[in-house]
């Protein structure tokens, strides 16, 4: 996964074999991810969070931040619990990247998106829900074994433009990024230089049309630490392959501040 490469992906259709693994991370247990709540006196957020299944004492481990897509806003704390939330709950995984996963649920809109005339595609704005969040990660990296060298943060849609919103607000917070099927915020750019981003976007997305993102690659590729898969044959809703969601924690967690 070189720096300032796009890599184009034909995938015409998923295997059996990835449509029953995706089916399986859905249908897990999500009991392990315990339920709580961000709370400054004028907004809340619900979320969830999961926790190392062993703990060392005098040792420090990465969080990863999971932002959800549109479907998932609400109050009931259950609806943001998708494939990126629940891909951490697969026992390899567990075993073999013992991490902290929150994921929270806003009840409004994360992420805005307006219409750039300067560069022809839309981009993503965020408000006070998501100020909460990132505020809240500071006070739950002073109460839990939190690694502030390795913090993650990724989601789907617009989860994914969620997390262009993000890294562009805390540039300092974050380890690494993945925007999927999301749109880009392109306004802090200069400051996102040293975040590896990889962005991710089906060619044939009606939803969140993939020209934002594309944009913000082109712009990004000769001077930041961005790389792009772009798959050619796929849609808004079936762009978490087995393949994808296999290969985001290897890259994820190799990357440090």
């Amino acid at each position: 996964m070189k720096y300032g490469t796009k890599t184009e992906i034909h995938d015409k259709a998923d295997s059996l074999q990835s449509l029953v693994r995706i089916k399986y991370i859905k249908s897990l247990d999500y009991s392990d991810f315990k339920a709580g709540k961000f709370d400054n006196g004028k907004l809340a957020v619900n979320y969830r969070f999961l926790k190392p299944q062993t703990i060392e004492k005098n040792k420090k481990y990465p969080l990863v931040l999971v932002f959800h897509g549109s479907g998932a806003i609400g109050i009931n704390n259950t609806s943001q619990m998708g494939v990126l939330s629940k891909m951490w709950l697969l026992q390899e995984n567990r075993e073999q990247y013992p991490v902290y996963v929150l994921a929270p649920q806003f009840p409004i809109r994360s992420s805005n998106y307006h219409f750039d005339e300067s560069r022809n595609v839309k981009v993503a704005k965020s408000n006070e829900y998501l100020d909460l969040v990132l505020k809240s990660i500071d006070s739950l990296i002073i109460n839990e074994n939190i690694d502030r060298d390795r913090i993650y943060v990724m989601g789907f849609s617009m989860g994914g433009a969620t997390t262009s919103n993000a890294i562009s607000k805390r540039p300092d917070l974050f380890a690494s990024a993945i925007n999927v099927s999301g749109i880009s915020q392109f306004d802090k750019m200069d400051e996102l230089v040293n975040i590896p981003i990889w962005i991710v976007h089906g060619s044939l997305d009606t939803d969140n049309f993939p020209q934002s993102n594309f944009k913000f690659f082109d712009e990004m590729k000769y001077k930041g630490k961005v790389f792009l898969w772009e798959y050619k044959d796929k849609y808004h809703n079936n762009i978490l392959s087995a393949e994808l969601v296999d290969e985001i924690p290897k890259w994820l967690l190799k990357q440090h501040q």
